[in-house]
């Protein structure tokens, strides 16, 4: 039976998830709202196997950091509660495939860094070829973690995983709805799954739709990066058709993050590089092979000091 605990501001969403988990064979060991948290954690005599997490955009962020500071158990943000009984029914089927998933066996933790940077690729036309030349010639052992936006049909994102687990060293995720960025990793987004980013590396799926014709969309995924990430966010574009990334350059620099670009000379198609350059932020532009050895070189620098 596992001991879990639930962390849910809406009492009758709280009630309704106690009484199905129950059902399922769960232990409720804990539930309460944010506001409570503190105070009934440190009542309990045992610790909670894992945390369920059902909060607003604006009281999550403090719930995550106590619950990080106290407890090692791993932690599932819930997806926003639906609204309709049809929906309700499919929300909590995943969420229970979520649960088994979240209680499997660790594997023995592998040899890879502290995630130190968070670097955004952001791509069009010609973008997979370059992309994955840049990937293939950066070490995993690096402390940096990979969020790629590229411009493609929903029909292809397979194929361009595929691709990437075969010809890059890095683990190749595809963004379904819940992740965590992790140095060696590289995460693509799929162009039907919004993200929102969260502390501590969490990425779980946004209530909103795309906002841009574009999707995925560059800017969009950098506003959501450069809240959680600041200084220590990279953005680096490559070969593209469109201006898609503009306002990320200038988000991303503004936040005290670099801003790399393909030379224009090496990409299929140089609008979006283009359109990155002319804003006047960017302060490395090469081949893919060239940027990922001075990655390479200015993290192991940094790793020396």
């Amino acid at each position: 039976m596992t001991h879990l605990a639930l962390v849910v501001d809406d009492v009758r969403q709280r009630h309704w998830l106690e009484n199905q988990l129950v059902k399922a064979s769960h232990y409720v060991l804990l539930s309460c709202s944010a506001d409570e948290l503190e105070a009934v954690h440190g009542g309990l005599e045992e610790e909670p196997q894992i945390w369920l997490v059902l909060l607003s955009a604006k009281r999550i962020e403090r719930a995550l950091g106590y619950i990080s500071a106290v407890s090692s158990a791993p932690t599932l943000v819930l997806d926003d509660w639906p609204g309709e009984r049809d929906h309700l029914v499919r929300w909590y089927t995943q969420l229970l495939g979520k649960l088994d998933a979240a209680l499997l066996p660790r594997s023995a933790p592998s040899e890879v860094a502290e995630l130190e940077q968070v670097w955004l690729l952001g791509a069009s036309l010609g973008g997979p070829e370059a992309v994955t030349e840049f990937l293939a010639a950066v070490p995993v052992s690096l402390p940096v973690g990979f969020v790629y936006v590229q411009h493609i049909e929903e029909a292809f994102d397979k194929a361009l995983s595929t691709q990437l687990q075969r010809k890059t060293p890095h683990n190749i995720a595809m963004f379904t709805g819940e992740a965590r960025l992790r140095a060696g990793q590289v995460l693509i987004i799929a162009p039907e799954t919004k993200p929102r980013f969260l502390p501590f590396g969490r990425v779980i799926a946004s209530s909103k739709g795309w906002r841009s014709g574009y999707r995925p969309c560059i800017d969009e995924v950098a506003e959501g990066l450069v809240a959680q990430y600041r200084n220590r966010l990279g953005l680096l574009i490559f070969t593209g058709t469109c201006n898609d990334g503009e306002q990320a350059a200038l988000r991303v620099r503004q936040a005290g993050g670099q801003v790399w670009t393909q030379a224009i000379e090496t990409c299929v198609s140089d609008t979006m590089p283009e359109a990155v350059n002319r804003t006047g932020v960017v302060s490395v532009s090469g081949t893919p092979a060239q940027l990922a050895a001075t990655l390479s070189s200015r993290l192991r620098g940094k790793a020396k000091k």
